[in-house]
């Protein structure tokens, strides 16, 4: 049975005090966390940092996060059908022959074999997106979940292709025609090639679609005169066959991106970050479509090197891969505390107007210590027309508990949703929601960017609706949208699935929440490894919603070591029958 959510602390305010510092919530830049090395330098010890697997393993969770931590139905409303035949049409997932574990004997979720399933080498599933011919792409992370610590030595995207049952591994290669680069220290272990932070489904004038893809870290110290380098972005067109292919052309390093920018902003936003390293394309690591101009906003996770500033910046490029708009994050120090902020994901609102097109973002943050602080959600504006990029909110928190902002996503109506993590790192928390009345959201009325909002970062402001009701399983990985329904999807670290379908407008909305099991518990392997889902893609013609999900290795294995491959899943969820429920 799904309940109701009535509205509840209506009304929206701002109140300032920095929340506490001891936080255990890093887990590198799989969440694109700190203790970053600049791009083309050494890494920092992976035991410099405390990070959200180290805190799993002092606990004793080895034998699956979901299992081990919060079991996988604990708190979770079981909307599973009774019978079986209902069940394999609500849930099915997709793999390589006979690696299911238990969910092969499972009543409830059909286990599908598709041969050739899966990665490369070293290589483990990401974001997913969808195109309108219902073809689903994944991006890829290295098995220790941090782009600065690679597991494989190559760059690739996962294609799946559900009317046929057939997966395609499709390769990108550098700048000079390589397929696999590693980096030449041979205490690394032959690791290198890149990875897929992100990855979006974006119109194109001829073909009709085109995906676009970003790279936090496209290169590891090899010899770029002989090796080339991969893009920092990237982009797939379908060829006269109708085959999705990388293409050149339309793809470009950190050096080709600083070409096609203004010499006053190059230098800043593709650096020079050492004598021997190419340009940096600052951590590529979060990518959307503004919706009136079609250009594309980037998060840069990573600060400028040498140049003054450790905080990262937000850049806006066309499709043509030229520089639109770029904005440095500032100097934030609240209380006197320096912090140091990474942009890491941006999600763009529907309802913009034209040359004023919004975006959130939600940035990872540590202090001058390199201690995790809870991150914030932040609104701006785009204007194409002046090329600006403009803070509209502050940087703000739903509460000063020590819960982080950790996804957002708009509905159709512009109202935004954010996920929460709570004080601890490891579960949801209860998820904010900020309505649109008018032009703006209560996050822009309540908490305006003033002159002096640098000075009054993380500060609070309260939601709209606050939905208790959503506080429940893992850590949130996945936040997405049904246009269609409205219905607002959640997918949590350990499989829970929950669904809130919003009624009503401003502030007389209600919510229905429910939630599922996806099985993941039944997924889990060697107490070495580690089972998670990334952020899903919806299908909304054939009424789909595609979640990917990934096995690591995280801290099991010191790193580093030479590239092994381990099975990766998708999981088909019929959004028609989740919805009815």
């Amino acid at each position: 049975m799904a309940t109701s959510h009535d509205p509840a602390g209506r009304g929206a305010g701002q109140r300032w005090s920095l929340a506490d510092t001891r936080h255990h919530g890093n887990i590198g830049l799989g969440r694109r966390h700190g203790g970053a090395r600049a791009p083309g330098g050494e890494p920092p010890s992976p035991g410099a940092r405390p990070t959200r697997r180290r805190l799993l393993g002092a606990l004793g969770l080895g034998a699956g996060l979901g299992a081990a931590t919060f079991g996988a139905t604990v708190g979770i409303q079981r909307l599973l059908p009774s019978s079986a035949d209902d069940a394999l049409d609500l849930l099915s997932i997709f793999g390589t022959p006979g690696s299911f574990g238990r969910l092969a004997r499972s009543s409830t979720i059909e286990t599908v074999d598709v041969p050739g399933f899966g990665f490369g080498p070293g290589q483990s599933a990401f974001m997913a997106t969808v195109a309108s011919d219902g073809t689903v792409f994944i991006g890829t992370t290295p098995f220790s979940d941090d782009q600065m610590f690679p597991t494989a030595a190559s760059m690739e995207a996962g294609i799946f292709h559900p009317d046929t049952r057939r997966f395609t591994q499709l390769m990108i290669p550098s700048s000079a025609g390589h397929f696999f680069v590693s980096n030449p220290d041979p205490t690394v272990r032959g690791v290198g090639g890149a990875d897929v932070a992100d990855v979006i489904v974006v119109p194109d004038p001829v073909m009709g679609e085109r995906v676009v893809l970003v790279s936090v870290m496209p290169y590891h110290g090899w010899d770029t005169k002989v090796h080339g380098e991969f893009p920092s972005i990237g982009q797939l067109r379908r060829d006269r066959a109708g085959d999705w292919r990388y293409e050149p052309s339309l793809s470009w390093t950190a050096a080709q991106l600083a070409a096609l920018a203004p010499p006053t902003v190059a230098a800043s936003a593709f650096p020079t970050i050492g004598p021997t390293s190419p340009l940096s394309g600052r951590g590529p690591a979060s990518v959307a479509r503004l919706p009136r101009s079609g250009h594309l906003v980037i998060a840069q996770y990573f600060g400028a090197g040498g140049r003054g500033t450790k905080s990262g910046a937000l850049l806006v490029v066309d499709l043509e891969g030229r520089t639109r708009a770029w904005w440095q994050y500032p100097p934030t120090s609240p209380l006197g505390i320096s912090t140091v902020v990474n942009p890491r994901e941006v999600v763009t609102d529907p309802t913009s107007e034209p040359d004023d097109e919004r975006f959130v973002l939600i940035s990872d943050c540590f202090s001058g210590n390199k201690v995790a602080e809870p991150f914030p959600v932040q609104e701006f504006s785009y204007s194409a027309s002046s090329g600006q990029i403009t803070p509209k909110s502050a940087a703000v928190r739903a509460a000063q508990d020590k819960s982080r902002m950790e996804s957002a996503c708009f509905d159709m109506a512009g109202n935004l949703y954010v996920a929460r993590t709570n004080a601890h790192g490891l579960r949801a928390d209860a998820m904010a929601v900020y309505v649109k009345a008018g032009r703006e959201r209560s996050l822009v009325t309540a908490a305006p960017a003033t002159a002096d909002w640098p000075d009054y970062f993380g500060i609070e402001c309260r939601p709209d609706y606050l939905l208790q009701e959503t506080g429940r399983g893992g850590l949130v990985r996945s936040l997405t949208m049904d246009p269609v329904s409205g219905a607002i999807l959640l997918t949590g670290l350990d499989g829970t699935l929950q669904v809130v379908q919003p009624a009503g407008a401003g502030h007389e909305m209600t919510f229905r929440t429910s939630a599922i099991d996806t099985g993941l518990s039944q997924l889990r392997g060697p107490s070495t490894r580690y089972i998670g889902v990334r952020r899903a893609a919806v299908d909304a013609q054939r009424r789909i919603l595609w979640l990917p999900v990934n096995q690591l290795v995280l801290d099991s294995i010191s790193w580093p070591y030479p590239p092994f491959k381990l099975d990766q899943w998708l999981i088909r969820v019929d959004l028609d029958r989740l919805l009815d429920r």
